[in-house]
This record gives C-alpha cells, structure tokens and sequence, in this order.
C-alpha cells in the first residue's frame, strides 16, 4: 500500500475516533446539566429506546 494512501486511512481514523471522544464529552456536559434525556433542540424527553441503542443521541429521530 503506498505511504499517502496509509496516512489518508489513519488520518480518517484519528478524525473518528476523535469525533466520538467530542460526542462523549457532549454527553458528559449535558449529564453534568441534566439535560442528558432531552432533545437539545427541542427539549422533548429522548424516546428511551432511541437513547440505550445510541446513548449519545442528541435529538430524537424525525
């Protein structure tokens, strides 16, 4: 595999992983808040279905 194509691949997994640390540090805050179970836009509870398989959901599906 050529050199540039390796670091494009780790790039990309450096830029996920650092992706989920940032969503988890969002849901950390708005435990701390205790505003965890609501929809950040909305404000409506999170469907508790939606947010144990996806427990860093932020908004509810449409």
């Amino acid at each position: 595999m050529p050199e540039t194509t390796a670091s494009n691949a780790d790039n990309k997994m450096i830029e996920a992983i650092e992706r989920d640390l940032n969503d988890v540090d969002t849901a950390m805050d708005r435990l701390e808040k205790g505003t965890y179970f609501s929809d950040e836009v909305t404000g409506a509870p999170l469907r508790q279905e939606f947010l144990a398989a996806n427990p860093l959901a932020r908004r509810n599906p449409n």
